[in-house]
């Protein structure tokens, strides 16, 4: 191989981009390399504060989702029996269509196939909330969901300030709008 050659195939493989060909990634902080990164690994290694604040968000957001879509899953699976099966379906739909937008982010502007971090805690949440009769079950269901509506909401406002990516920006909004008018919404029907 000649010098010439090793020296691009060197800079091919760190992604830098000569003579400023291509788009304009400068909103784009991490390299451009499609990766799968697992939370629970992100989790054990401490790497969260090495991120940058878009992709620390849009990852912590994901672990949030998954909290809640692992509970609702079983609540709503074929064998739950659940007095709350069918409320529990309907609100794990909802959800996943807001945690996959959050993946595709990860994916489209960071390259990151994200699998989000193993929640601690869900069996002993679903199992709960199945021994609960009706009422009892749709209330604490619907405490579950805005609690995590809660953090997403305000994890959303403590990190918008530090945000770079505008694309994150727009969709984590539009996420923050939602969840306000959802929060409105469960924080109304709770009450007596």
């Amino acid at each position: 191989m000649t010098r010439l050659m090793a020296m691009l195939l060197g800079v091919a493989l760190t992604g830098v981009n000569v003579g400023g060909c291509g788009r304009d990634d400068s909103s784009r902080e991490s390299a451009m390399v499609d990766s799968t990164l697992f939370g629970d690994d992100r989790a054990r290694q401490g790497d969260s504060a090495r991120t940058v604040p878009d992709v620390a968000l849009l990852e912590h957001l994901v672990d949030e989702y998954e909290q809640l879509d692992v509970v609702m899953d079983e609540l709503a699976g074929p064998t739950s029996g659940s007095p709350v099966r069918g409320k529990a379906w309907k609100g794990d739909r909802h959800e996943d269509a807001d945690k996959g937008r959050l993946l595709n982010l990860l994916q489209v502007e960071f390259g990151e196939r994200y699998h989000p971090r193993t929640p601690e805690g869900a069996a002993r949440r679903t199992d709960g909330i199945a021994a609960l009769p009706p009422d009892a079950g749709t209330r604490a269901l619907n405490q579950l969901v805005l609690d995590q509506h809660r953090r997403a909401y305000r994890a959303i406002g403590e990190a918008l300030p530090r945000l770079r990516n505008p694309r994150v920006r727009e969709e984590v909004t539009r996420l923050r709008q939602r969840l306000g008018e959802e929060i409105a919404k469960l924080s109304d029907d709770s009450l007596p």
